[in-house]
């Protein structure tokens, strides 16, 4: 899974104890519990605004002499802002790991995601936008060596080199040139993921023109902020979002009235992702909080609005997530 494939990427790349990670805040748990299972520190960096995602700026904030790596997490499926930390990692000697599981399809100046750090970690479960039946997760990288090392982990050890170019007796002896684990994906879960990467061109077309008809409706109405998606990058739109704008509310209103209005509605809406992962209770006595809140990501927290745009919704649906997001809005802002 996506999980197992943030604990290969650190594992290899050699993170442990005494080394610090810097991570997003506003992410799900596992990517902060990954580095806290490497046996490292994670360090939380503050986000942007629009793109939800950490910066070079926000990561040189919270740079020490201790960063030994980088996660960023393509939130939602909005790419990173990819070359500028890729100068700051080079300047200091950093690993940058990509957490592409939102992200499937995502590009960031023609390139695809997954492919620009030097370890990319995706999620197949069973809410992204591509599963492997349930589980699954997988790593890329353009470096061979740490490929192999990689595969060597994932397989109790066994080295590709021992295994695939040099003469060996049939079975498993005599293979194991390091130590490992098994992280090994199934015949099955390959045969499901080969099958959805030949989908994936229409899905992803789908999703984006889901997006598009919640932005162009948010656009329209009071109290709304819809960023806008830079012209080199493109989302992959695993979740949509808005941002409520609490200055334009009637008195009475806030983001989770509005929520609340729209599900009461017939329309799924959410908070999204967890705004400031280190506020889970799993943090608590672990000295790994900042001292104090991260702004954005505490803001962000309080006002966003977050719509499914999976490929299996059907006009009538997306008409209707319009249709009671202008309602509801209307109601909030008009005296």
């Amino acid at each position: 899974n996506g999980t197992v494939a943030l604990d290969l990427a650190l594992w290899a790349l050699g993170v442990g104890k005494g080394d610090e990670v810097i991570v997003t805040s506003r992410t799900f748990l596992a990517s902060a519990s990954s580095i806290v299972n490497a046996g490292a520190v994670p360090v939380f960096a503050d986000v942007d605004a629009d793109s939800q995602n950490i910066t070079a700026a926000s990561i040189q904030a919270v740079l020490t002499p201790k960063t030994r790596a980088i996660i960023c997490v393509h939130l939602a499926g909005w790419p990173c802002d990819m070359d500028p930390i890729m100068q700051l990692a080079q300047q200091h000697d950093l690993f940058v790991i990509e957490d592409c599981a939102q992200a499937h399809g995502a590009l960031y100046k023609g390139k695809p995601v997954g492919t620009i750090g030097h370890v990319g970690a995706w999620s197949f479960c069973q809410d992204k936008i591509m599963t492997t039946g349930g589980e699954g997760g997988m790593v890329t990288t353009n470096d061979t060596a740490l490929w192999k090392k990689m595969w060597a982990i994932k397989d109790h050890g066994k080295s590709w080199d021992a295994v695939y170019e040099r003469d060996h007796a049939p079975g498993f002896r005599w293979l194991h040139e390091s130590f490992g684990t098994n992280w090994r994906m199934t015949e099955m879960q390959a045969v499901i993921g080969r099958i959805q990467l030949q989908r994936m061109p229409q899905w992803q077309a789908q999703r984006v023109a889901n997006a598009h008809k919640i932005w162009d409706t948010a656009r329209s109405l009071k109290g709304l902020r819809v960023p806008t998606v830079p012209a080199d990058i493109q989302h992959a739109a695993y979740k949509c979002y808005v941002f409520v704008e609490p200055s334009q509310l009637q008195p009475g209103w806030d983001r989770d009235r509005i929520m609340d209005a729209i599900v009461e509605r017939g329309v799924p809406c959410y908070s999204g992702s967890c705004s400031e992962v280190y506020l889970e209770k799993a943090f608590d006595n672990t000295g790994f909080r900042p001292a104090e809140r991260l702004p954005v990501a505490q803001e962000l927290g309080q006002t966003s609005l977050m719509f499914l745009v999976h490929p299996t919704l059907t006009e009538a649906e997306m008409q209707k997530t319009s249709d009671v997001l202008t309602e509801v809005m209307q109601l909030a802002t008009q005296p």
